[in-house]
Formats: structure tokens, C-alpha cells, sequence
């Protein structure tokens, strides 16, 4: 059974935008005196007549390196969500949302009925972080968790951008409390996947300059843009994850949506080429990849043994606006069309980019590498299963 996809009106962490009129003032991000302005229609429909590519399936069965499962709560949920990675192709799917603790402990048992599906990663609990013996006490509850049954650890943005020192600095991913924590991975060989900084448009200004602004972001409330408070901007973040990455060269650090500097991949490539021990996943980065289809191609294609692909997903997004443009993008040649949005204005406006994108064709010896030979490498626990998912597919 086709399930058509559905699109959320939300926010969802790792996206980007802008509201307000005119300059930003010099207060908080523009809160004090921000002004709503109208809300953004949806993109025009095109009178342009381009190749138009129908995919069902992923060429190749992927795993989704990068999928929020937090609101899979039954088994019926998780049938649920097996029945649309069918109907598209998905092999399995790696949940960020494991969590720690009991929390995690009651995914990995409701999981147990569906390994051959779902890979659990968990968290580090941040509570009393700035308590004496936190590291150590996070650290043991993270090894408890990989023996568990937990085959990564996924760390989100608040490491850099919220947490806060008892002073009232934030905490960064260079932290000497965090150093056990990224040893433990090592010795245990478990990739971290790692959120840091966010979409570049959010350490802009709110105004018709920003992108995401006229995309039609923040035209309702400021929040979530970071220009003109106290957060750490995206510079200072990536130069704290320089100084961990050099004291941590055994640690396999995968950095979600293109390491969060899209914006700009000869950056992304200085900084693959001064680790090896970091890979990137292209997760909620196809409205940057997809407008650079040229440079994008050219970067996979060097990289292609680094890069993993990741959706951001969740169980309400579906496989028609969701899943099935990211095989486009990655499979085809076909030509300005719609990226998969991961939010919507009320009146349709993509909010993370108001423009359109093109494929970029990757030969099928590279799709197989950024859709699932990547990812096993650093999920052994998968492996027979995956081996099971293509000799089905390919007979």
C-alpha cells in the first residue's frame, strides 16, 4: 500500500529561517520591537517543462543514518512506520532517540521485536552536568547503555548552544568533563553522531537580507535565531570542535546535516581532510545541496567513502513529500524541483529555502556507499540484517 506523505506545520531542530521587517535592531535577535509581517505563499507552480523522474523505491535499499524515533511508543507504531520504509525502500533505520536510563532501556526492549529494522543510539543525560563526578558518573551510564544494546551515541545541539557553565558560559563540545565520553566510543568503537552549531541563516540578522527570511521564517516569532544574544556563534562553536577532533583522532565522530556548514563544502572538505575520523550524513541539507548540484556532486563523488545519508525524519512525515525527493536528489538528473521541506509556513512556503533544487546522478557503486556500505561500517549489529534486505531486493 502507497502511504502519502504529510508534510508538519512545526519547528524542528536543525532548520533555519528568519521573520521581521527591515534591519534587525540591536536587541536580543529582534525581540524587543519585532513587528509579524505577512506570512509567505507557497512557491509558484512552474511553466517549466523538465524531466520528470517516478520514484517508488530507492534504487538501492538505505539506511537512514538519522531518524528521530521519540514518538514510537507501541509496536503498532513501529509496524506503522515499517509499512511506509516498505512501501519506499528503507532497509532499517537508526533512531536517534534513544535516550539513556530507563528511558533507553524501554526502547531497546520494545525494539527487540524489530532489530532487523531499527538501530537504537543513545544520549548523554546533561542533568547535573555541573555537579562534582557528572563525567564520571555520564560515562558509566553510557557504557552501560552500549552493553545494553545501544550501537551509537547521538549528541544534539544544545552541546554548544544552550548548556550553560554555572556561570552562565555555555558549554562546549571541547569540554575536558566530555573527554571520557568520547574515549569510551572509541574503545567501544561506537560512532558519535553529532549535531553542532545549526543553519548558518540563524547567526544572521532577521531581515529581508537573511534568506530564510524571505523564505518566510520568523515572520510570526523571533525565537530560535540567534543574532544578537549571548549564544556562542557558529565560528566560536566549530573552533571548540577543531581542539576536540585533534584530541580525539580515534574517535569516530559522523557530524549531522554536512557538519552544518553546507553553506560552504570547500569548508566542509578542509575539515574531512584534517580528520579521517569524521564523516559527514546530508540529513535536512538537501535545500543547501541541492542548489550547488555541481559542487554537491563533485563533493560526494571525492568523498564518497565518508558521507551517509540521513533524513532527519520522523514518524508523521511521509513518503511522498518526504523520502521519495531525497532518492530524486540523489539518484536522478532531473531539474528544479521541490526540496522535501521539513517545515511549511501555514500558506506552504517551504521555510527552509524558498527555491528549488536539482539531482545529482550519483553513479550506483556511490549510492550503495552513501545509502548503506558508510553506515555498516560503524554499525556491526546491522550487517546480517542488511545482508538479509539485499538478497531480497536484488533476488
Amino acid at each position: 500500500m502507497r502511504l502519502l506523505g504529510l508534510v508538519l506545520v512545526v519547528l524542528l531542530a536543525g532548520c533555519s529561517g528568519d521573520s521581521g521587517a527591515g534591519e534587525a535592531p540591536s536587541d536580543v535577535a529582534g525581540k524587543a520591537g519585532f513587528t509579524k509581517t505577512p506570512q509567505q505563499h507557497a512557491m509558484p507552480k512552474t511553466l517549466l517543462v523538465s524531466k520528470q523522474t517516478p520514484i517508488e523505491k530507492a534504487r538501492v535499499p538505505p539506511i537512514d543514518f538519522h531518524f528521530h524515533g521519540g514518538d514510537l511508543k507501541t509496536a503498532d507504531d513501529y509496524r506503522k512506520l515499517v509499512a511506509v520504509m516498505d512501501d519506499v525502500g528503507v532497509a532499517m533505520i537508526a533512531n536517534m532517540d534513544g535516550n539513556t536510563g530507563e528511558r533507553l532501556d524501554r526502547t531497546l526492549e520494545l525494539n527487540t521485536q524489530f532489530t532487523d529494522r531499527f538501530i537504537t543510539f543513545a544520549r548523554v543525560d546533561w542533568e547535573g552536568v555541573n555537579e562534582p563526578g557528572w563525567s564520571e558518573k555520564a560515562t558509566a551510564e553510557l557504557e552501560r547503555c552500549f552493553r545494553a544494546g545501544a550501537q551509537g551515541l547521538k549528541i544534539a545541539k544544545n552541546l554548544g548552544l544552550t548548556l550553560q557553565n554555572a556561570d552562565g558560559s555555555y558549554i562546549q563540545c571541547d569540554d575536558p568533563r566530555l573527554d571520557s565520553i568520547w574515549e569510551l566510543c572509541a574503545r567501544m568503537r561506537k560512532p558519535v553522531m553529532m549535531h553542532l552549531s545549526d543553519a548558518v541563516a540563524r547567526f544572521h540578522p532577521i531581515g529581508p537580507e537573511n534568506e530564510r527570511y524571505e523564505a518566510g521564517m520568523w515572520r510570526d516569532d523571533p525565537d530560535g535565531n540567534y543574532y544578537g544574544t549571548d549564544i556562542p556563534n557558529h565560528e566560536t562553536i566549530f573552533e571548540h570542535r577543531a581542539k576536540m577532533l585533534e584530541r580525539h583522532p580515534e574517535t569516530t565522530f559522523v557530524m549531522a546535516h554536512v557538519a552544518s556548514m553546507a553553506w560552504d563544502l570547500v569548508r566542509v572538505e578542509k575539515l574531512l581532510d584534517a580528520h579521517p575520523n569524521v564523516h559527514v550524513e546530508i540529513s535536512a541539507r538537501l535545500q543547501e545541496l541541492g542548489r550547488q548540484p555541481y559542487s554537491a556532486r563533485k563533493f560526494i563523488l571525492k568523498y564518497q567513502d565518508r558521507v551517509l545519508f540521513g533524513s532527519d525524519g520522523d514518524p508523521p512525515r511521509g513518503a511522498e513529500d518526504f523520502w521519495r525527493p531525497h532518492w530524486r536528489f540523489l539518484e536522478t538528473d532531473d531539474e528544479y524541483f521541490d526540496h522535501p521541506a521539513q517545515m511549511l509556513s501555514p500558506l506552504g512556503a517551504p521555510l527552509q529555502g524558498r527555491w528549488k533544487i536539482y539531482g545529482i546522478f550519483l553513479p550506483e557503486d556511490v549510492l550503495r556507499k552513501v545509502y548503506y556500505e558508510n553506515a555498516l561500517r560503524f554499525l556491526p549489529a546491522a550487517r546480517e540484517a542488511m545482508r538479509r534486505h539485499l538478497s531480497a531486493v536484488e533476488g
